[in-house]
C-alpha cells in the first residue's frame, strides 16, 4: 500500500511502477493500492492486511512495533528530514503575523505536511487552533502548496533536507515546477525518514526471503528503479525504536 501524499496520480504512477519491479525482480505477484489517507494506511498494516507499506515516519512511529523490518530512506546522505513553514513570497516575516491566517495541511498523520509544523508552533507558544482562523487537510502536499500559491490559505508546509530557502523551493519545484512565488517562513526540528514497512505476518513464509533480496537491490550501491520509485540513494533497516521518540513527541 501507498500513501496519498504525493497526490493520487503520482503515488498511483509510483504504485504501478513498483509493480511490475516487483514481479520482475522478486518473481512473485503483487498488487498494489494508493491508502485513501495516513489512517487508513496505518489501520492496514495494524489489522496486517498488507504485507509492504511505504508510510510517513508518524506511521512508522505507530506501527514499528508490528513490523518485521523498516527499510528506512537516504536521500542526499541523510535518513533524516524536516520540515519548512511556507507563505507567500514577501507577505508574512514571524510566525506571529500568522495570528487569524488560513492553513492547508496534508493529513492529520502526515509528518511533514501537519505534525511537525504543528509542533513547532505550540513549541514557540503558539497554538495552532488559536492562532490559526482555518485549517483544512487537503490529501497533499501539492494540493496544499498550491492553495497557498493561489490565495486560498496562507500557510502550508513540505518535506526538506536543509534549512535553507533552497531547499524549499526545490522541495516545492519538485511538486508544483514553480518555487519563487513561496518562501520559508521558519523550519522545524529532523525526524527520521519515510520508510518501507515489511509487515509481520505469521502466514507470510518467505518474509525473510523478500527482505532480503529488497536489502541487496537497495543498498545504494548499484542504483535501481526501486530507488528512483521511493527518490532515495538507498533503503537501510531502521534500528529498534529509532521512531519512538518522534511517537513520543507528537502525542505530547
Amino acid at each position: 500500500m501507498f500513501p496519498p501524499s504525493l497526490g493520487r496520480l503520482a503515488a498511483s504512477a509510483r504504485a504501478e511502477l513498483f509493480e511490475q519491479w516487483f514481479s520482475r525482480h522478486l518473481e512473485m505477484p503483487i498488487d498494489i493500492r494508493v491508502a485513501s489517507s495516513y489512517e487508513a494506511l496505518r489501520r492496514a498494516i495494524e489489522e496486517r492486511e498488507v504485507d509492504l507499506a511505504w508510510a510517513p515516519p508518524v506511521v512508522c512511529a505507530a506501527v514499528q512495533h508490528r513490523a518485521h523490518t523498516i527499510l528506512k530512506a537516504i536521500r542526499a546522505g541523510h535518513s533524516t528530514y524536516l520540515s519548512a513553514l511556507m507563505v507567500r513570497t514577501g507577505e508574512i516575516r514571524r510566525l506571529e503575523d500568522l495570528r487569524g491566517r488560513r492553513a492547508a495541511w496534508v493529513d492529520r498523520l502526515s509528518t511533514g505536511g501537519y505534525l511537525l509544523p504543528a509542533a513547532h508552533l505550540r513549541k514557540r507558544g503558539l497554538d495552532p487552533e488559536s492562532l490559526l482562523e482555518e485549517q483544512r487537510f487537503v490529501g497533499s502536499y501539492r494540493h496544499a502548496l498550491r492553495a497557498v500559491m493561489e490565495g486560498e490559505a496562507d500557510l502550508a508546509s513540505v518535506y526538506v533536507r536543509a534549512t535553507t530557502n533552497e531547499a524549499a523551493r526545490e522541495s516545492v519545484q519538485e511538486l508544483l515546477g514553480d518555487g519563487e512565488r513561496l518562501e520559508a517562513l521558519d523550519f522545524t526540528a529532523e525526524v527520521p525518514s519515510d520508510g518501507l514497512v515489511v509487515i509481520d505476518r505469521p502466514a507470510t513464509s518467505d518474509v525473510h526471503q523478500v527482505v532480503t533480496r529488497l536489502r541487496s537491490l537497495s543498498d545504494g550501491r548499484t542504483h535501481t528503479m526501486l530507488l528512483t520509485i521511493f527518490d532515495a540513494e538507498a533503503l537501510v533497516p531502521a534500528h529498534p525504536g529509532e521512531y519512538d521518540a518522534l511517537r513520543d513527541a507528537m502525542t505530547e
